[in-house]
């Protein structure tokens, strides 16, 4: 044990933390491409070795084969399923053998060796929750982009979109693996890791998923793990309690994350209905500022159907307006609607043409659109 202490391995990571933020602010090229992989390389040989010399024992792996083999492919099927909702991108990697190996000594070896690090720290220090946690939330910090985000300083939207998509997800993802190797599973974090990262640098495209999809992909996947690996691991144990409870608990896994499926499925728009928060009270009494509107999604035919006195939600530009339509102007094959606030003394200036139309009004929620209307006046300052 004289080879491995805890406070200076702790101090350690915090010297390399420090040293990260300065080094990817002043020269990102060469802390991503030479220095972080080194750092890693070294760390892991000596932790490979301490490992070799029983210093620590890792548990028994064999009960959770299927996790380990499954769980990697599912999310790599679900991430590209994705892309045929919303389309693929040419992947930004190269795809040349030197880059390949470039990529892969960049990014997994530093992969590896972080959650190589926390194996041996979580079984070292099982039952100090402070010390657990604490290790957890310094590989958190060492895993985010700081010259990313001095860049973005000055946008206010993009920080807040990378925040949700980046470092949300990074404390579920981290909690997740803190948790697995505490439960004896520290392998299949590893693996999780490096199968679903090779994927996405070996892949010529990848799917078109904007920061809400990310940030949603990346935090209800370990949310889902957590869950069943919760099951299986108090389902292992040897105070089982009665099957009657087991149904019920695996019940109510099984609807928390249908919910949470369907809603984010919802919010993203893979369903007919889509949602939008309403900013003003152009339609008062119907919906008023701070209300969510639900609208339905419409086909070409359907759009070419829309009678006078349906509520339209339409685009102009990044701006979603919700608005009745008011009169239907039609010549030859091109359709023009104009549509007017309810609250409003005019019509609206502008005409609106078929591509603008997103769909029509089913109903709305009161007030639950207030979140979303505050983050937008916040950004709009």
């Amino acid at each position: 044990m004289r080879y491995f202490n805890n406070k200076k391995i702790v101090l350690l990571i915090i010297i390399y933390l420090v040293a990260t933020i300065i080094l990817t602010l002043k020269n990102n090229t060469i802390y991503v491409n030479i220095i972080n992989p080194i750092f890693w390389g070294i760390m892991l040989v000596y932790l490979i070795w301490y490992i070799k010399n029983g210093h620590i024992r890792l548990n028994s792996i064999k009960k959770y084969y299927i996790f380990m083999i499954i769980i990697p492919i599912i999310h790599v099927i679900i991430y590209f399923c994705l892309g045929y909702i919303v389309g693929f991108i040419q992947s930004p990697y190269n795809h040349q053998l030197t880059s390949i190996l470039k990529n892969i000594a960049v990014e997994i070896i530093p992969i590896i060796g972080i959650e190589v690090l926390r194996i041996t720290l979580v079984i070292r220090n099982k039952k100090n929750k402070a010390f657990l946690n604490l290790i957890t939330i310094l590989l958190i910090f060492l895993e985010i982009k700081y010259n990313y985000i001095a860049s973005l300083s000055a946008n206010k939207e993009e920080l807040f979109k990378y925040v949700c998509s980046e470092i949300i997800p990074l404390f579920f993802l981290n909690i997740l693996y803190t948790y697995l190797a505490i439960n004896g599973c520290c392998i299949l974090s590893l693996l999780y890791r490096i199968f679903t990262r090779i994927i996405v640098l070996l892949s010529p495209i990848l799917p078109n998923l904007d920061w809400f999809m990310t940030a949603a992909v990346n935090i209800i996947s370990p949310v889902i793990i957590y869950f069943l690996f919760k099951y299986k691991f108090i389902k292992g144990k040897k105070d089982i309690r009665k099957k009657k409870q087991y149904f019920f608990q695996k019940l109510n896994y099984i609807i928390t994350i249908i919910l949470s499926v369907t809603i984010i499925g919802f919010m993203i728009g893979i369903f007919k209905y889509e949602v939008i928060s309403v900013i003003s009270n152009s339609m008062s009494p119907l919906f008023e500022r701070g209300d969510a509107v639900i609208y339905k999604k419409l086909n070409n035919d359907e759009l070419k159907n829309i009678s006078e006195g349906s509520i339209i939600i339409y685009s102009i530009g990044n701006k979603n307006i919700a608005h009745r339509v008011v009169n239907i102007i039609k010549d030859n094959d091109i359709i023009l609607y104009q549509t007017k606030g309810d609250q409003n003394n005019m019509s609206d200036t502008n005409l609106v043409e078929i591509n603008q139309i997103k769909g029509v009004y089913v109903f709305c929620i009161k007030y639950m659109g207030f979140p979303s209307v505050l983050l937008y006046e916040y950004f709009s300052l």
